[in-house]
């Protein structure tokens, strides 16, 4: 669906804020618009502990109005997606292929405050992907379960629009030593806090290089289990990490 952009431009600048959003939905409630409501709905869950009073009801009402809804919505962005949530009243987490994504990044990111970003098909794709300007509006990047290896992760390491993702999950890609050092000597990760590396191809000089980096000291979670680092390496790592490393 299309947005007024007198609203919509706001939301798009400040995709964390929900305060925009709450605007937007005050404006469509006057208008007799449901995806107001649900935009509160949403809003609402989003601050509120699991385990509150209101909680079933909210969702209860959340499940109605995308049941009734979600179609018209998305609109035609479902032609673009293999899947796609809604967060705060939009669409914030999609999953597709490389190819999708690098051929309608335009579009996706001008027509929804998109966050979460989940990508296959990445193989033979990982130089375009990684000299995308679009990944710089993302916060979340899911490369799991692609052929990355070494070179892709060279490539990720060394690309400027990975600098305000917070959270990148490289689990199953077959990256080895190589790999995790160009990711440990990156210059280009300074909002990166969440790393997930299980099921790679690590030994002890890769889990040394990446436990004295820079990128180690800013790190709040880093997964690296199933690896073969050995016990040299898992000490090192719990060492300078604590409790900030599973393994």
């Amino acid at each position: 669906m299309m947005h007024p952009e007198k609203f919509f431009e706001d939301i798009l600048e400040h995709p964390q804020d929900d305060a925009p959003r709450l605007l937007y939905a005050e404006w469509l409630e006057e208008h007799g618009d449901p995806l107001g409501e649900f935009i509160r709905v949403q809003c609402r869950l989003a601050r509120l502990p699991m385990n509150h009073l209101c909680v079933l009801e909210l969702e209860t009402r959340e499940r109605e109005l995308l049941a009734e809804y979600e179609r018209d919505w998305v609109g035609d962005l479902g032609d673009m997606l293999d899947w796609w949530t809604f967060r705060r009243g939009f669409v914030e987490e999609i999953g597709t292929s490389t190819d999708k994504f690098l051929a309608n990044a335009c579009s996706l990111f001008q027509r929804a405050p998109i966050q979460e970003v989940h990508l296959c098909g990445v193989r033979n794709r990982i130089e375009p992907l990684a000299a995308s300007a679009y990944l710089q509006r993302a916060s979340y990047l899911d490369l799991s379960n692609n052929v990355v290896r070494d070179q892709g992760a060279r490539l990720l390491a060394g690309s400027p629009y990975l600098a305000h993702v917070r959270g990148l999950n490289l689990s199953s890609s077959g990256i080895g030593d190589a790999g995790l050092k160009a990711l440990a000597a990156s210059s280009h990760f300074p909002e990166l806090r969440e790393l997930y590396l299980d099921d790679n191809r690590f030994g002890t000089s890769g889990v040394r290089a990446l436990a004295h980096s820079s990128l180690a000291e800013q790190l709040q979670v880093l997964h690296l289990r199933f690896n073969t680092i050995g016990a040299d390496g898992a000490e090192l790592l719990q060492r300078r990490l604590g409790e900030r490393v599973h393994l």
